[in-house]
């Protein structure tokens, strides 16, 4: 029999492939990308070659070319478990959450007894806001891996923010006896010094994360703003409101290329301008609201600015049996997008009617179901601050709509944007400046009110102090407003917190009673304020504060 002979293309093959897992073998990653980038442009294909390369890409930034590479080693082996997960990591960096949760459970599925896996899903779940089940996943995590200090960290930070001390705690500590300079640990373990007072202990913590090499740059700008609010807990207001600027400053310097150009200022100057000129007859021809089996009984939509108490009252209206909530998931994004990006679009708007309108009404109902939100025969309320620039396409799409229009001292709220971290979009990146934070802030107000004039809008407006001042009284009158009865449930509204989403600035007040803290907090940094005082003098007078 003749002797079997190897061709030299497999040859190069073989070797290539070996000398790939050998580079990984030893961590070296460049080399291994530098064998699979020749490889490729040699023709060469397969699981180890494509996934080499994406890693490769990865890890210098270049996530929308190593997904390419990841897809390309799926399909020689659509099960692999590293692959998926490189495939989520990629999306999570490219601010992807919805695709990154499906490549994790798709690498959960193909390898079950993969603790990282179950890591992984459990931040991206908890960006999505399902807290419970990222506790689960990291609970998993650590059953697989007993010493897993990131999943007993990322724990620690979840009981540290739902207000469960004693198991932050532990967890925290745990996870500090393996890594005692891991950031989530030492993060827990400074929410519970906020929340606990310990001011100075939040401080001495805070200072030595905040020089940590480990911390990414938008969780050294988070670590910053809440050293300044444990410098303001001890009385040092120039030296809090110094170091909300220098985070502000930070996130700032990060995003200005993304936003400079295409801000959310721009879009209200564009409304303004539109509006001011709008022919007020157009704009108030209305029909009788659409018919649907499964709408609620009332359609509330609770709005006016970030900071002004919408989460407050949200989560006590929500405490009525008779409410479903549904918070700040932009139901309106799509059609907003469709119909008021420009002056041809709201042309188009002021005529919507018929087929075209009901089409539009029907999209709304699908995004809210698929929220989750069983809203047939309930008082339903659409809560998004910022929906008071959307206020046309809602007086259009919904004329039989209630408006909640919540309001607080323009300086409380303008500093409470300021000194607290939203993600960064066009909108939120108008906070990151106290001057720029101001004009939006006028700008808003300014656009609601020229809304007024135009649009027949059922309006009621709450003020967050009169509600801190006679709670009953208070709730009682927007529950007439918006169709339901008083109910004592309401009153311990602080006790159905834990469902509201704890990456909210609000949490943490909607999670305790009603207290007063909230009121005159601009009064501390007035001299720091007095640049904003004549930006926002028209709105203090207008909504009844005194501007002394």
């Amino acid at each position: 029999m003749a002797p079997r002979t190897t061709s030299p293309i497999a040859n190069d093959y073989a070797r290539t492939v070996s000398s790939i897992a050998s580079a990984i073998a030893r961590g070296d990653i460049q080399r291994a990308y530098q064998t699979a980038d020749w490889a490729v442009r040699q023709g060469m294909t397969g699981r180890i070659i494509h996934n080499a390369r994406g890693f490769g890409l990865q890890a210098s930034g270049k996530h929308i070319e190593a997904l390419e590479d990841f897809r390309k080693a799926l399909e020689a082996a659509p099960n692999d478990a590293s692959t998926l997960n490189a495939i989520g990591l990629s999306e999570l960096a490219l601010k992807r959450p919805a695709r990154a949760q499906k490549a994790f459970e798709d690498a959960i599925s193909a390898d079950p007894r993969n603790p990282l896996s179950y890591f992984r899903l459990g931040l991206v779940v908890a960006q999505l806001g399902d807290h419970k089940r990222a506790a689960e996943c990291h609970q998993k995590a650590l059953e697989l891996r007993p010493v897993f200090p990131d999943a007993s960290a990322a724990l620690a930070s979840i009981a540290a923010r739902t207000k469960n001390p004693t198991e932050a705690r532990r967890l925290a500590e745990l996870t500090l006896a393996v890594d005692p300079a891991d950031p989530m640990a030492n993060h827990a373990l400074i929410v519970i010094d906020m929340d606990e007072k310990r001011f100075e202990d939040a401080e001495r913590r805070l200072r030595s994360l905040i020089g940590s090499k480990r911390l990414t740059p938008e969780s050294r700008a988070n670590a910053l703003s809440t050293l300044g609010d444990a410098l303001e807990g001890m009385g040092r207001h120039a030296e809090a409101f110094e170091t909300y600027r220098v985070s502000n400053d930070h996130v700032r310097s990060q995003n200005i290329q993304r936003f400079e150009e295409e801000r959310g200022s721009n879009t209200i100057n564009y409304m303004t301008a539109y509006f001011e000129k709008a022919d007020e007859d157009a704009w108030r021809q209305r029909d009788d609201g659409g018919h649907d089996p499964e709408a609620p009984a009332e359609h509330i939509f609770l709005m006016g600015f970030m900071r002004s108490g919408t989460t407050l009252l949200e989560q006590v209206l929500s405490s009525n049996s008779r409410v479903v909530a549904l918070e700040e998931k932009s139901l309106l994004a799509e059609l907003a997008q469709q119909y008021t990006t420009g002056v041809d679009a709201l042309n188009a708007l002021s005529r919507l009617e018929g087929a075209e309108l009901q089409e539009a009404r029907e999209k709304y109902w699908k995004a809210a179901r698929a929220a989750g939100s069983d809203i047939a025969g309930k008082v339903f309320i659409d809560k998004q601050p910022l929906n008071t620039i959307k206020l046309p396409l809602i007086s259009k799409l919904f004329p039989k709509a209630k408006i909640l229009f919540a309001l607080r001292d323009p300086r409380d709220v303008v500093f409470s944007c300021y000194r607290r971290h939203f993600r960064v979009n066009m909108a939120m990146f108008e906070f990151l400046d106290l001057e720029d934070a101001a004009r939006f802030y006028a700008s808003i107000m300014n656009l609601g009110d020229i809304y007024r004039q135009k649009l027949p809008l059922n309006i009621l407006e709450h003020r967050y102090e009169d509600m801190v001042a006679d709670f009953e009284g208070r709730v009682r009158a927007v529950c007439d407003f918006i169709g339901i009865e008083w109910s004592e449930s309401m009153r311990d509204f602080d006790k159905n917190a834990p469902n509201v989403d704890i990456r909210s600035p609000s949490a943490g007040q909607v999670q305790r009673p009603l207290y007063r803290e909230g009121i005159g907090q601009w009064r501390r940094y007035a001299e720091q304020l007095a640049p904003i005082q004549p930006i926002l003098k028209p709105w203090i007078e207008k909504f009844g504060y005194s501007l002394e």
